[in-house]
């Protein structure tokens, strides 16, 4: 599960790590401390053979959805990675429409035996950018009408580091799996799952935070403080 992130890099590094260009002037990148579902989120695909950044609805609204409320009621937030070949929400997407959610790391809640939750904030051990597999949508709600790029990110089992706090996380990849991962040519699941599994947990970093994360309203750096 991964319900809740944030990013806090700049244009200037969001372009650094991903593209050998700035992104366009209409991709408002900027601090988000708690991103949630149904927000905007910066997205990295291919487009026409090139690395391009958008805008991305999170929460997929496949194809064959009447509306996005009505992708809304089935949550597509996260695609499990052990059915994203058999899910119809999520088959034709993995095989041509693979992307990058670059974050600078998410929230996850432990459970203890009692009392309530605690969220902690779960980073890059080196401060930079993860880069989250997800999968795209270009819904329309017309055939004229402009599409509605969407996005759900992909999850697999935790590693040693997430395990204590939660039994799900994303999945990140390493910089060497990033051609082949955004590639829409290459559909052949063989070569692709085998990127779907937890990363090193020496890429990590958890530390607990404030209560306060779990409203959206709130939105400010002071959230990711270690209480």
């Amino acid at each position: 599960m991964c319900g809740r992130a944030y990013h806090t890099y700049s244009n200037d590094e969001l372009a650094f790590r991903y593209l050998n260009r700035r992104p366009p002037r209409e991709v408002p990148v900027g601090p988000n401390y708690n991103l949630a579902p149904t927000q905007r989120v910066p997205v990295v695909l291919m487009q026409d053979g090139e690395r391009e950044v958008v805008m991305a609805r999170w929460g997929l609204v496949p194809g064959w959805a009447r509306s996005v409320e009505d992708a809304d009621r089935y949550s597509l937030i996260n695609a499990r990675g052990e059915e994203i070949t058999e899910k119809r929400s999520y088959a034709k997407a993995f095989r041509e429409r693979r992307c990058i959610v670059p974050l600078s790391g998410f929230y996850e809640w432990h459970k203890p035996e009692k009392g309530p939750k605690h969220p902690f904030a779960i980073g890059a051990a080196d401060g930079g950018i993860l880069s989250v597999a997800a999968v795209w949508s270009p819904w329309k709600p017309s055939p004229d009408a402009d599409p509605v790029p969407s996005v759900s990110i992909v999850t697999t089992k935790a590693n040693a580091l997430m395990a204590p706090i939660h039994d799900r996380m994303p999945v990140i990849l390493a910089d060497a799996d990033l051609e082949t991962w955004l590639d829409p040519e290459e559909q052949d699941p063989a070569r692709i799952l085998p990127f779907i599994r937890p990363c090193p947990p020496g890429w990590l970093t958890a530390h607990e935070v404030s209560r306060a994360v779990n409203a959206v309203a709130n939105n400010r750096p002071d959230l990711l403080e270690a209480v």
